[in-house]
């Protein structure tokens, strides 16, 4: 399947996903951290994997990330990443303290959820949508550069497709707006699953 040539029906579930997974993450985030979330989603695409590096975020530049296999219909990996620097703003915000009076293991928890939340609010508005079954493994916390982190990705069962998508996240409560990215890293077949659903 040519993914450079969606077409519009194609283009407006892109779309209509963002628009259902961002409003169910921000409904979600703000009950958990007791603060209202305001979720925008400026951009959403399918990238390939040299496209990261040189469109999105730099391969030495160290992020915090959360990793969740998903099985079912869709198989794949779920990534929500974010700078080190935005990873603690986002842990103050819900732990309601500054980053270095919370312990390790209530940073790594924090961190799990939210990056939970996320990715699950994205494949649960697929499930909705398109009637897929989707069932999850536990959320993994990882810190390094994103390069080392999304090419551990791509090559831990030596069978992912070259093409992912990617949707970009500002989470904004009051003054703050912290952006994140969120990207879905499928086995092959997914993503041809997905949008032949469409057609």
């Amino acid at each position: 399947m040519n993914f450079n040539e969606l077409t519009s029906m194609q283009l407006d579930f892109l779309t209509e996903l963002t628009n259902i997974g961002g409003g169910n993450a921000a409904t979600a985030l703000s009950k958990i951290i007791n603060r209202r979330i305001r979720m925008e989603v400026p951009k959403v695409s399918l990238v390939s994997f040299q496209e990261l590096f040189s469109d999105h975020m730099k391969m030495e530049e160290e992020v915090c990330a959360v990793s969740i296999r998903v099985h079912g219909d869709a198989p794949g990996n779920f990534l929500f990443v974010i700078s080190r620097d935005e990873a603690a703003e986002l842990v103050e915000i819900a732990a309601g303290t500054v980053v270095s009076n919370v312990s390790r293991e209530i940073y790594v928890s924090a961190m799990q959820e939210i990056g939970n939340i996320l990715c699950s609010s994205y494949w649960n508005a697929l499930s909705r949508m398109l009637d897929l079954i989707f069932l999850s493994s536990v959320p993994a916390f990882v810190q390094d550069m994103f390069g080392a982190i999304m090419t551990t990705a791509y090559i831990e069962s030596g069978q992912y497709g070259d093409t992912l998508l990617f949707i970009e996240n500002i989470l904004k409560t009051g003054q703050n707006a912290i952006k994140a990215h969120l990207f879905y890293i499928p086995l092959p077949g997914s993503l041809e699953k997905i949008f032949e659903l469409l057609t």
